[in-house]
């Protein structure tokens, strides 16, 4: 099966545009995360999420009114489905060891004292302590980054060259980076679905570098006295059609889970989704091309040193 027949396109010539567009996309997005805009799930930032039902349509102003004042700060919004008559609170106030339901207790006499009108179905509330918030957010950096470095290693020691885990290992982490940007951007929460949705890309990203590598490996048995180039950039040619067919039928089944998964899953569905297209496009223009730098680069010193 052929998407498309006898692909001749020049992926190399044209990567550092793409590289540049990510530079540009990923230092915004530091920019943004450092300015304060990545904002934290109550896993990682501790404190108490409530999730409360009314029995008719909120009014988030009047409810901001009640809750402010025993919880000045709290983050209020409208959760889910409009018709569900859903609101998240988010106290970032900690919890007294000997009561830790108490901030969520306070809040809900507070909307039963000052919003009595529209009574309370319905609630959930989910607490975390300051101190596993900050061990959460050490563990899920730890993983991420020992996730990356076995990668390195394996893929390096595989094909029995540094840079090529090394490459690898780049368009993943940049993928990570990319998808953090974007989750800032669009001011999704990180959760621990998030993490999870982080971790499967580092893992799942690299899949489709590895095919393509091994494609260029067997060219090079062959064609010795070809230019790296021409055979790193005939290699993601042969392997396009695999390529958009795997990854395409990925993207719509994670599509799907972020358009129809719902409320709790939305942060990871946007994670994979982001995830799955990035993916694909750093393979064809991040990791490859790097490869083919530094290919290119032994080449020329080996020329100047003949020269020479």
């Amino acid at each position: 099966m052929e998407i498309i027949k006898n692909p001749n396109i020049d992926f190399i010539g044209k990567a550092k545009y793409f590289a540049l567009l990510s530079v540009l996309v990923i230092a915004a997005g530091l920019f943004w995360i450092a300015s304060g805009h990545l904002r934290y799930g109550v896993e990682f930032s501790g404190g108490t999420q409530l999730i409360l039902s009314f029995k008719g349509a909120p009014e988030v102003d009047k409810i901001r009114d009640a809750v402010t004042r025993v919880s000045p700060g709290a983050v209020i919004q409208t959760y889910g489905d409009p018709k569900a008559n859903k609101v998240l609170v988010r106290i970032s106030q900690e919890a007294p060891e000997a009561d830790l339901d108490a901030p969520a207790r306070a809040v809900r006499q507070a909307l039963a004292d000052g919003y009595g009108q529209n009574p309370i179905l319905e609630s959930s509330s989910e607490i975390v302590g300051p101190i596993v918030g900050a061990e959460l957010r050490q563990k899920a950096i730890l993983l991420t980054v020992l996730g990356l470095l076995f990668q390195l290693v394996y893929i390096a020691w595989r094909f029995r060259g540094g840079v090529w885990g090394a490459g690898a290992t780049i368009a993943a982490l940049h993928d990570v980076l990319f998808c953090l940007s974007f989750l800032a951007f669009f001011r999704f929460e990180i959760t621990l679905n998030v993490i999870a949705a982080l971790l499967t890309l580092v893992g799942y990203s690299v899949n489709d570098t590895i095919v393509i590598f091994d494609r260029a490996r067997e060219n090079m048995l062959h064609r010795r006295k070809e230019p790296m180039a021409k055979l790193l950039n005939d290699s993601l040619n042969q392997t396009l059609t695999r390529t958009i067919i795997s990854n395409g039928t990925t993207f719509l089944a994670v599509l799907g889970l972020f358009l129809f998964g719902g409320e709790v899953l939305r942060g990871f569905g946007f994670t994979m989704v982001v995830g799955i297209l990035v993916g694909t496009y750093s393979t064809l223009f991040i990791a490859v091309p790097l490869v083919s730098w530094w290919y290119a680069r032994q080449e020329r010193a080996g020329a100047s040193a003949k020269a020479a």
